[in-house]
């Protein structure tokens, strides 16, 4: 299977320093190395880069970051349907809010294939929540 490694450095979303941190410490653990050694051919895409925030608004004022995590999410969302034309994409992060590029992005690439969606998503712990209903304003 030819895999595709994509970091999603991410910081905004979380509240507390050490996020963005996430994809180099998955890198350093030697993730890359583990799944060649399984067999699949993988390919490493780098970080994401952040495009320049907009402003944004919405009725939740508890919200935290808004404008820069939808700004992250238009990015890993291109990076998202990029990495995944042909491949397993892996996305790479630390901060919960990657997950709307990630999913739209792959979904995006689903729908036009004509297959339907599949996602493992793995974490520390969930956060399932919208802009309407985070209490903590975290993204």
């Amino acid at each position: 299977m030819r895999c595709t490694i994509v970091g999603a450095p991410v910081q905004d979303g979380a509240g507390r320093m050490g996020c963005e941190m996430g994809p180099s410490a998955l890198r350093t653990a030697g993730l890359a190395e583990v799944l060649s050694g399984l067999g699949h051919a993988v390919e490493d895409m780098g970080a994401v880069q952040a495009i320049p925030a907009r402003r944004v608004v919405h009725g939740n004022l508890a919200l935290k970051a808004l404008p820069e995590i939808s700004a992250w999410t238009s990015a890993i969302a291109h990076a998202a349907y990029a990495a995944s034309e042909n491949a397993m994409p892996i996305f790479l992060g630390g901060d919960h809010s990657i997950s709307a590029g990630t999913v739209s992005g792959i979904a995006r690439r689903a729908v036009e294939a004509g297959r339907p969606l599949f996602v493992l998503w793995l974490d520390a712990h969930p956060d399932f929540h919208t802009l309407d209903t985070t209490a903590s304003g975290n993204l």
